[in-house]
């Protein structure tokens, strides 16, 4: 209940009384005198509450809709569909633990769970992916409809439901009934505030589901569009220089004949959050992994625990809500887990090959008139809005395509060992992602998921031609050294088939792999210490650079000499070398690259792999290929540091402050003082294991073993109301805060039962 005391009101006027009690306290000995600073304290409250009466009421309507919705212990559930009584308890971390009978019953009380613990998330993602979330938002939601009706989510959903196989619509149907049984049950709190009841949860909807996460690990629409952009404004030799996918790409002999001058502010997108994850496996006394998801962060949780139990299996880990899948955990035989594959899965081709179409859809909007949105498809590809260099192009998104929704990866909740688990692989498409799995002895890395087929050497502009089978994409098994690593890097050979997109320069997989192979012995603890390590090797060449230009009295320069090459919260040096490379990379790319915009008007460079071309002008230590004036590259880089040093270096932990926000913030932005969790400082960033920066980070952190899931940290708690005791619980030990700032934990033990109808049992046994 200390949440609703940070409501405006409750705080103004909170604060406002205490003073006047205080006040009038000490001046009891003048009795009119007191009793005027009431009469003043009170008239003063009804006056603030008068002039915000507005905001007050939607206070009022907030607090009303968190009391009637407050969790409680459930009395026994009966959910028609299951064949059998299904044990469900809870503890101290908020985990609801499942006992069924059948793997389907479990999946039903998970449902059910999920729709209890994080009804509302589930809504918003189905209404998101639709674009029906205008219909109880609002018009600020009218854009992000458009984008999402436009792209053509829920027509891909409806088609991949129609072609899934009998297994999965079985386990989805069952994951509906609990989610429904829950909706009957309760309505959350955010539903009741915006005065609406969720309908009922559809097998689609997961699909829908599904295919929301594809999109938002895989959409690479920005960078297919750059990449065809610099081709056409710069000589090959040049763009393949600056484009990523070639490590070996040489500076080219006539480079400074293309420096133009210093482009716009914004041309280079630095350091984009873009999905991913840091997985491994090493062998200790038997394999173990760990793994991270690397998503945006938010409240509730992005991902959710799962402790599901039926005879001869317990299935543990995290899995996104709306979705019965184990992205990552064990299954008490096989531990298994992913990254995003940043799998070259989009092509812009010219529109018009197969027929354009056109249609209007209206987007109902509350409180406000509908909207209408044209939407032009290409055949079944959206075409997109924005031409490209003049052209009209279509989209072709490996999502649009039925498979890549079979949510066959569940099957492998019920594999022994790891040739079963590998078959599992093979056999299923979906979402492209590296996955790395182990048992009690073995272990593999493989690429899955429905992958364009793009023939190593093939233009990167070159449309694929099919898909790859489950054999022919790469993997890696067994590895001599017993440690594998996938850090959205190229860790796996493209000899045959070309598969990644702006893969991630490898700095996280470099450093895992380093301390693994240092290591004598690999246990639980020392994974877990792996996934909090904020080394910050990407910068030591930007440190060695600052210190060659400045003065040896430059107190800059002692600063970064003493730096220990960690992104520390107490670290003032490396902020100064965040901001020195943003600097680095703005004058010496951006004139290179400021022709593209007379291509493309909104054009920006976003790819993550800039420090390889960066650096390589910066050693070459040749004033012509820098800024215009450029007379001296020690100056030039010590220019820089003074820009960007203007006063007292900052410690790093005061410039990377992290938090948690509701998406009612973008309502009514006074609602996330209750609803999310302040920013505090946060070690980390973006190219270090522990990936920690504002909105983005590690959304869910395990280690495990083929037996056990060992540790889970979640960056809030499982509940997604804000009156439970789990909906932050779990947020300090995630941001490694001083134990004087943990909150007790609170024993919450909940235990109930989900029970079949009489009538069901006896159709299932009519003994």
């Amino acid at each position: 209940m200390r949440r609703l005391w940070l409501l405006p009101t409750a705080r103004v006027v909170g604060a406002a009384s205490v003073a006047t009690v205080v006040l009038a306290g000490g001046l009891l000995a003048w009795p009119w005198v007191s009793a005027a600073v009431v009469a003043a304290g009170a008239a003063g409250i009804a006056g603030y509450v008068h002039r915000n009466r507005g905001r007050v009421a939607v206070e009022l309507r907030m607090l009303r809709a968190l009391k009637d919705s407050a969790p409680r212990c459930p009395d026994d559930v009966e959910v028609p569909t299951l064949t059998a009584p299904v044990r469900v308890g809870s503890g101290d971390d908020g985990v609801t633990r499942i006992t069924a009978q059948t793997y389907h019953d479990a999946v039903c009380a998970l449902g059910h769970a999920m729709g209890r613990d994080r009804g509302f998330q589930l809504d918003l993602m189905r209404r998101t992916g639709s674009g029906r979330l205008a219909e109880v938002w609002g018009r600020a939601a009218v854009a992000s409809d458009t984008e999402y009706r436009r792209l053509g989510l829920a027509e891909a959903a409806r088609t991949a439901t129609e072609q899934l196989a009998e297994p999965e619509r079985e386990l989805l149907t069952a994951f509906a009934d609990g989610v429904n049984a829950a909706f009957a049950q309760a309505t959350p709190f955010e539903c009741r505030f915006l005065s609406y009841r969720p309908q009922p949860w559809r097998v689609e909807d997961s699909v829908l589901t599904s295919l929301l996460l594809f999109h938002s690990l895989s959409w690479n629409e920005q960078a297919k569009r750059a990449e065809a952009v610099v081709r056409r404004a710069l000589p090959a030799s040049v763009a393949d220089f600056f484009l990523p996918g070639d490590a070996t790409s040489a500076r080219p002999a006539d480079l400074a004949r293309h420096r133009g001058e210093a482009g716009a502010a914004d041309l280079i997108a630095l350091d984009r959050a873009v999905a991913g994850s840091n997985c491994w496996i090493a062998k200790g006394d038997e394999p173990l992994l760990a793994c991270d998801l690397h998503l945006a962060l938010g409240l509730p949780n992005v991902l959710y625990e799962v402790d599901l139990a039926w005879p001869g299996t317990r299935l543990r880990g995290l899995a996104s809500p709306g979705l019965p899948v184990v992205l990552t955990g064990t299954n008490g035989r096989i531990a298994w887990g992913v990254t995003n594959l940043t799998a070259d899965v989009l092509d812009l081709v010219p529109a018009g090959q197969d027929g354009l179409h056109t249609r209007t859809e209206r987007i109902r909007v509350r409180g406000g008139q509908p909207v209408t949105v044209d939407i032009t498809t290409d055949g079944t590809m959206p075409v997109s809005e924005s031409p490209l260099c003049g052209e009209k192009v279509a989209i072709r998104w490996t999502g649009h395509d039925p498979r890549a929704a079979d949510l066959r990866f569940h099957r492998l909740a019920h594999a022994r060992n790891l040739d079963e688990a590998v078959a599992v692989l093979d056999d299923a498409h979906g979402v492209a992602l590296n996955v790395l799995v182990t048992d009690r002895k073995r272990m593999a890395h493989l690429a899955t998921g429905l992958l364009p087929r793009r023939p190593a050497g093939t233009s990167r502009t070159e449309p694929a031609d099919g898909h790859l089978t489950g054999p022919e994409r790469p993997r890696v098994v067994d590895p001599a050294d017993g440690i594998l690593v996938s850090a959205n890097e190229a860790a796996l050979p493209e000899d045959e088939f070309r598969i990644g997109l702006d893969l991630d320069p490898g700095h996280r997989a470099r450093r895992i792999r380093t301390v693994l192979s240092a290591a004598e012995r690999h246990d639980a603890a020392g994974m877990h210490a792996l996934q909090h390590d904020v080394t910050a090797e990407l910068y030591l060449p930007y440190r060695d650079l600052a210190i060659a230009a400045l003065r040896p009295t430059d107190p800059v320069r002692s600063l970064l000499r003493e730096w220990d090459g960690t992104a520390a919260t107490d670290s003032r040096a490396f902020g100064v070398l965040v901001r020195l490379r943003e600097a680095l990379a703005q004058r010496v790319l951006a004139p290179y690259l400021a022709v593209c915009r007379e291509y493309e008007p909104a054009f920006r460079f976003p790819f993550r792999d800039l420090d390889r071309p960066l650096l390589a002008i910066l050693h070459a230590r040749d004033c012509a290929l820098l800024p215009a004036g450029t007379t001296d590259v020690d100056g030039f880089v010590a220019d820089c540091v003074r820009a960007v040093v203007r006063e007292r270096p900052a410690k790093w932990g005061r410039l990377n402050r992290v938090g948690l926000g509701h998406p009612f913030a973008a309502l009514a932005p006074w609602a996330n003082a209750v609803l999310g969790l302040r920013p505090r400082p946060q070690a980390g960033m973006l190219h270090s294991v522990r990936t920690a920066v504002p909105g983005f980070g590690a959304a869910g952190r395990v280690v495990v073993t083929a037996g056990d899931l060992v540790t889970a940290e979640l960056p809030a708690g499982q509940s997604g109301h804000p009156l439970s005791p789990h909906y932050a619980d779990r947020h300090a030990r995630w941001a490694s805060l001083p134990s004087s700032s943990r909150p007790r934990a609170r024993r919450t033990g909940c235990d109930h039962e989900l029970r079949p109808h009489l009538t069901a049992l006896r159709e299932v046994d009519p003994n």
